[in-house]
């Protein structure tokens, strides 16, 4: 009995360590603006992918529309209530964000100062930003990021972009104007 025990504690410390070796650790946070409602967006549309890098795009477009799906916005081409917006940075990047409280806690419930704090990263390993803009005014309203998207590793897992932008919105708990909020099934 003592053999079977020592055997299965040694396969789960195996079996954990060769799968904390294909995790990819990232970065995630957002910023938004505070002079926006966002309880009056239904509808969204895409601009194009600012490099053309077609698999890359096409993948991350396809988990944008996943993710704004779920959270019930319906896309259309004319006249949309956002926009989204995503880049792609494979480099290092200095990226200036903000102290915020979460997204839901002051569209819910903040009653207090809403004045923006700056904070400063140095972010290596790349990014992938989304944005979402108010397609009237063409002004960012939110902007979500995840860092260390490009850290090398030689096979990323099956749907790794998917899962980083899945991630990001993890930052962007709000539903559609009209749709009730529930909970977020992997998709």
């Amino acid at each position: 009995m003592r053999k079977i025990y020592l055997f299965s504690a040694l396969s789960a410390l195996i079996a954990f360590a060769l799968s904390s070796c294909n995790t990819i650790k990232l970065m995630v946070d957002n910023d938004y603006s505070y002079e926006t409602d966002f309880t009056k967006y239904k509808t969204y549309n895409f601009l194009n992918c600012e490099i053309d890098t077609s698999f890359v795009c096409s993948e991350i477009q396809d988990a944008i529309r996943r993710q704004m799906k779920a959270r019930g916005y319906k896309v259309v081409a004319d006249d949309p209530g956002l926009l989204v917006s995503y880049s792609i940075i494979r480099d290092r990047v200095d990226y200036k964000g903000y102290f915020q409280p979460s997204l839901d806690r002051w569209v819910n419930h903040f009653d207090g100062e809403d004045t923006y704090k700056t904070q400063n990263f140095h972010f290596g390993g790349g990014m992938i930003l989304v944005s979402l803009l108010d397609a009237e005014s063409s002004r960012l309203i939110w902007r979500g990021y995840a860092s260390g998207v490009f850290n090398k590793q030689v096979n990323k897992p099956i749907n790794y972009y998917r899962s980083v932008v899945r991630n990001i919105f993890d930052q962007y708990p709000l539903f559609a104007a009209g749709e009730k909020p529930r909970k977020i099934e992997e998709l």
